[in-house]
């Protein structure tokens, strides 16, 4: 039979625990923010299911809830708005962005798109966007494929996805 151990030993023992479990939850934490990044980067490539109806002034109408959702790394450090007209015939397409604090966007930002063939193509870029302001994505509809629901993607100077969203594009013909 073996000896209790003395109080001081126990002591150091439990802090030792004690700091071990918060460690564990610390390192956890970090992992699950980590985990919601992913998730919305996954669900940002499904394909597109629905659009935030907008007039041509930027009013919403109908909202779809997946739309315009900030990456869970950018949360508070800026705010995309619907795409507006939407859905648009052959016009400009405007996207306003709010941007809340210097410095934390790194290489300001991108509007992208698939093309017919699944590339990447940039339809804007608002490259000031490392400044807190009110900027626009402006774009012609033309760039869109027609007749279609297609999803745009916002990205950083760094090509990390912030936002994304889809707009219902109605002209029909070639662009």
């Amino acid at each position: 039979m073996t000896a209790p151990l003395p109080l001081r030993t126990r002591t150091i023992s439990q802090i030792l625990v004690l700091l071990l479990a918060a460690m564990g939850a610390w390192l956890g934490t970090g992992c699950d923010s980590g985990g919601a990044q992913q998730d919305f980067e996954e669900d940002a490539f499904l394909a597109p299911s629905g659009f935030t109806e907008t007039d041509v002034d930027g009013l919403v109408a109908n909202t779809d809830q997946d739309d315009w959702r900030i990456a869970p790394a950018y949360t508070g450090l800026l705010r995309v708005s619907p795409a507006f007209p939407n859905p648009a015939g052959a016009v400009t397409i405007n996207i306003p962005v709010n941007v809340f604090q210097f410095n934390r966007i790194a290489g300001g930002l991108a509007l992208r798109t698939s093309d017919a063939s699944g590339r990447l193509i940039t339809l804007d870029t608002i490259p000031e966007a490392a400044s807190p302001g009110g900027y626009v994505f402006a774009f012609s509809s033309l760039l869109l494929q027609p007749n279609a629901l297609q999803r745009v993607f916002v990205f950083d100077g760094a090509n990390r996805l912030v936002s994304y969203g889809d707009i219902r594009v109605t002209r029909t013909g070639a662009r």
